[in-house]
């Protein structure tokens, strides 16, 4: 049994890569799905966001990580040479370890931002949902998330509490000194919208726009924050008015095209315009940002901003990766016990066998024993063999965790005369060849 991880993310691709291999959750189920089909993976989970996406998966043999790079261009329509050289692997502890560091915030591109922990929690459940998980992932992503609360706990790796939401309207006084007085369009009402609503109107922003392509939701944003909403098809007149327009939306083509704000340009004599794209897949044309007076950031370029606010969180890391060490060492223990399942599901079945053959040939010979009879005798017979069972599954656990584990535990399969599941497949494989 094998742990694995094949991803990229914000620090080893540009938006441009990310943007083709993201998964929207809509599609999770599905992709959960098929990867699963896939020869040799047991269990897989996938982590997509705007800044990483990321494939766990439970093999049960070693080098699976060209079959997964294959699925994930099949799955996003992407020849694998587009996107290869921009990916990270890890396996065992070290997948733990970086799933660690997901989970509390410091692999983030805003160090110590809380929303990761939220979408690490959405990403198990939806891999849960969808059947993806079992006994490896289900222990692994229970511990991320027992991590990310430890640093929040124990950590101040969150004062000062800044996301890229907040970096955005921090850009936006940048380039309008202030932000009362300016009409702001607001593209998208899910969480990162909300989220930059709330510096924004924090700031002075008071009239705000809110577009969404279902509308109930656009209006319901908009109320809360004291907006207007308006439709989806009009966004092109609401550019006409708005001074800056953010946009945060699970489109996969861009909802706003360099024409639309070319024309809306031409209605406004050159007035300025400040646009902040915080979605991937990418809003906004990226040939807006070529048209006089207007001035188009996208998620990426928000990446010095951070960098600026992150400074009075780097003494915290050193905390939380001590605490991140601490943790993979406990998985990693937890993790071994993992070989020692196979060897112990034989060595039961083996005895289980043996009980069932002795209760049939007992059964035959007793042929008077009435119902109630037999089911004492099948209750006491199957104690029998959970005791003796019991003593020699809690050496094999703590053999798993020992360095010389495989050799201890091949005696085991010698002086029980078994061989588990794994090592049966393989054994068929090397005959057949």
């Amino acid at each position: 049994m094998h742990l694995v991880i094949i991803g990229l993310n914000h620090r080893t691709a540009a938006v441009e890569i990310r943007e083709k291999l993201r998964i929207a959750q809509d599609q999770l189920s599905d992709a959960i799905a098929e990867l699963k089909q896939r020869p040799d993976i047991s269990e897989c989970l996938i982590l997509s966001t705007c800044n990483r996406t990321e494939v766990y998966a439970c093999t049960t043999t070693r080098a699976q990580d060209t079959a997964i790079i294959e699925w994930i261009g099949e799955f996003r329509g992407v020849e694998p040479a587009q996107f290869a050289s921009h990916l990270y692997s890890h396996a065992g502890h070290k997948a733990a370890e970086h799933l660690f560091r997901v989970s509390s915030g410091i692999d983030s591109m805003v160090l110590g931002e809380a929303q990761v922990l939220g979408q690490v929690k959405e990403a198990y459940a939806a891999a849960g949902e969808a059947g993806g998980t079992g006994p490896v992932l289900n222990s692994l992503f229970q511990q991320a998330i027992t991590v990310g609360k430890r640093v929040r706990t124990e950590t101040e790796i969150g004062r000062g509490a800044f996301s890229v939401c907040s970096v955005a309207v921090q850009l936006a006084r940048s380039i309008f000194d202030e932000l009362t007085g300016r009409t702001v369009l607001i593209v998208g009402a899910g969480k990162m919208a909300e989220l930059t609503l709330t510096h924004l109107t924090s700031f002075g922003a008071s009239n705000v726009v809110v577009a969404n392509r279902t509308h109930e939701s656009a209006a319901d944003l908009a109320t809360r924050v004291g907006g207007r909403a308006v439709r989806f098809e009009d966004i092109p007149l609401s550019l006409e008015i708005a001074d800056v327009v953010i946009t945060s939306t699970g489109a996969q083509e861009p909802i706003i095209t360099k024409k639309a704000v070319a024309s809306a340009m031409h209605e406004r004599r050159g007035r300025p315009m400040f646009f902040i794209d915080i979605a991937v897949p990418r809003d906004i044309e990226a040939g807006v940002g070529g048209i006089d007076n207007v001035f188009l950031y996208n998620i990426d370029d928000l990446q010095a901003g951070v960098e600026t606010h992150a400074n009075n969180r780097r003494t915290e890391v050193a905390k939380v990766e001590q605490i991140i060490a601490e943790e993979v060492e406990q998985f990693t223990l937890h993790f071994k016990q993992f070989d020692a399942v196979p060897v112990i599901t034989a060595m039961r079945e083996k005895l289980e066998g043996i009980r069932l053959q002795e209760l049939e040939k007992l059964r035959s010979k007793l042929r008077d024993l009435s119902a109630k009879d037999m089911e004492a005798i099948n209750a006491a017979t199957r104690s029998i063999v959970n005791k003796i069972c019991h003593q020699p599954m809690i050496r094999m656990k703590e053999y798993a965790a020992e360095s010389d584990s495989e050799a201890k535990l091949e005696t085991v399969c010698e002086l029980f005369g078994i061989c588990p599941v794994e090592d049966q497949a393989a054994a068929e494989e090397s005959e057949t060849s």
